[in-house]
């Protein structure tokens, strides 16, 4: 199906949908009237809402892979910097893609076993970005974790965390997170010079270009 303004209008009508009702609670109808469209003009670009959810999560996680390799690629060689730069990119994607973060992290589970086994191919993908750098940190010495794909999952459990209750404009700031996040990621895997003074200066001044925002789906 190709690639339009309108497809990408009702995506951001299935995404703001999904992230308010839930994807059992949504209807095709409803995507149609956030959208501002006729049922048959949707029809034309997604079927179904399954194909709008598998859209909407097929793309968000594409573009956090393609994104957050890149970051890490940039990172030099040092691993504890190219974790902290990893870890700011992750809180900067959850803040700044609340929405679509929300979809994701609730309906994924809710695409048909064909789709969702797609799917689970690029979660993996999503996750081997973080593991694969703890799993360098842990063989050199650097993290004395045990096992590193679950201090990965340590990692993202608190990261992953932040759409469900981060409001922009609230009491805590992205740059608050960013910085704790940094921290608390770090001592989770063990390496004690987080706590030397300028560290965390140091790594939160690391450039990072990546705003995190996704798009026509951000927010």
């Amino acid at each position: 199906m190709r690639t339009t303004n309108g497809r990408a209008e009702i995506l951001r009508a299935a995404r703001d949908t999904f992230a308010r009702k839930g994807f059992d609670g949504a209807s095709i109808r409803d995507i149609a009237q956030e959208a501002g469209l006729s049922l048959s003009a949707l029809y034309y670009y997604f079927p179904s809402k399954q194909d709008a959810l598998y859209e909407l999560i097929r793309d968000a996680y594409t573009w956090y892979i393609e994104h957050a390799q890149s970051v890490v690629e940039a990172a030099g060689d040092s691993v504890p910097d190219r974790v902290a730069l990893l870890v700011r990119f992750i809180v900067r994607y959850r803040t700044r893609n609340t929405l679509i973060s929300r979809v994701v992290l609730r309906d994924t589970e809710r695409l048909d076993p064909e789709r969702f086994d797609d799917i689970h191919g690029l979660q993996r993908a999503s996750r081997a970005v973080l593991y694969d750098l703890i799993a360098v940190g842990r063989t050199d010495g650097t993290f004395p974790v045990v096992d590193a794909e679950i201090a990965g999952r340590a990692v993202l459990a608190i990261t992953n965390a932040i759409p469900l209750w981060y409001r922009e404009g609230g009491s805590i700031t992205a740059a608050t997170l960013e910085e704790q996040y940094v921290v608390y990621a770090l001592r989770l895997l063990g390496w004690q010079e987080i706590d030397a003074p300028g560290t965390v200066e140091r790594l939160l001044a690391l450039p990072l270009a990546e705003t995190g925002e996704v798009g026509y789906v951000a927010a």
